[in-house]
């Protein structure tokens, strides 16, 4: 029976964590700035700190690892390949960006033409992340130690 391999979990989702991050700063760092800008103007809020990219960065990686987890995780039920990758890249957007924006659409705090359109680039970034996660994932084959009856 094969076990997870935790250290091509972590590699995988790393390299996801670099799809994540590279695309949402291209998204929401360049071409949607003044948008967000915008946004938080009108919530009194001055624009994100140093420190607010850094956890959004932390995050973009955590979601990464987590994406490629649940490839490991569901791989033995769909096997291997591009649709269990694609499989969970969608569940882990589902979770992690879908729910939170959701969640955020009633109490109008953002406008919905910036939930709706970071939602639909999250979905397309945080699957093609898992696929590449899921390249780099390999299994560990366990080898079991049979002892001889003495």
């Amino acid at each position: 029976m094969a076990h997870t391999n935790r250290v091509r979990v972590i590699l995988g989702g790393l390299l996801a964590g670099v799809v994540i991050n590279v695309v949402e700063f291209i998204t929401n760092g360049v071409i949607l700035r003044e948008a967000w800008g915008q946004a938080m103007k009108a919530l009194g809020k001055p624009q994100l700190s140093a420190g607010a990219v850094v956890i959004f960065n932390i995050w973009g990686f955590l979601l990464g690892i987590a994406a490629v987890w649940l490839y490991a995780a569901i791989r033995p039920r769909y096997g291997a390949g591009p649709k269990t990758a694609i499989r969970a890249g969608f569940v882990a957007w589902a979770i992690a960006v879908f729910l939170a924006n959701l969640g955020n659409y009633p109490l109008g705090l953002f406008p919905t033409r910036l939930l709706v359109i970071s939602s639909m680039v999250a979905l397309v970034e945080t699957v093609m992340a898992t696929l590449a996660g899921a390249w780099l994932y390999k299994e560990e084959v366990a080898t079991e130690i049979r002892r001889a009856a003495a």
